[in-house]
């Protein structure tokens, strides 16, 4: 047995925990919706995804809003009866949350995501990103 098995272990027991929830929610409540985080939350899971501790790979913590893709009714003149309030969106949330932290970091690669903890509000994915420079120096 490795010791990413006991790793993977303890992730889920403390995440389960409600004080380490209420702990993390109040650090990514009040800050921007791009934020680089020294290291990942879940170790397990980033590196099943690639994540490498080395120079070239950044760790960025992304806020998406929580919510269907309602559209306002119109207030005045006019009211068609097919206004087209309710649309489904043909992208997850998560992918929304990639897009945003490659628009923000156009030098950098994505690696990949995952879903970390959300609140009435919002829900926050840390996404994994490589620089396609720094690593080819290496090799």
């Amino acid at each position: 047995m490795g010791a990413f098995k006991y790793i993977r272990e303890n992730e889920k027991k403390m995440l389960k925990d409600p004080e380490l929830k209420k702990r993390i929610l109040s650090e990514t409540r009040h800050v921007p919706m791009i934020v680089r985080v020294d290291r990942p939350t879940k170790l397990s899971k980033a590196k099943t995804l690639g994540y490498k501790a080395k120079p070239g790979f950044i760790v960025l913590r992304v806020r998406v809003g929580k919510g269907g893709f309602r559209r306002p009714r119109p207030v005045h003149a006019r009211r068609p009866s097919k206004t087209g309030l309710y649309f489904n969106l043909s992208k997850s949330k998560q992918r929304i949350a990639e897009e945003r932290a490659s628009k923000s970091y156009k030098n950098m690669r994505l690696i990949g995501s995952y879903y970390l903890v959300e609140d009435g509000k919002y829900r926050w994915y840390e996404i994994l990103m490589m620089d396609p420079v720094l690593s080819a120096q290496k090799k």
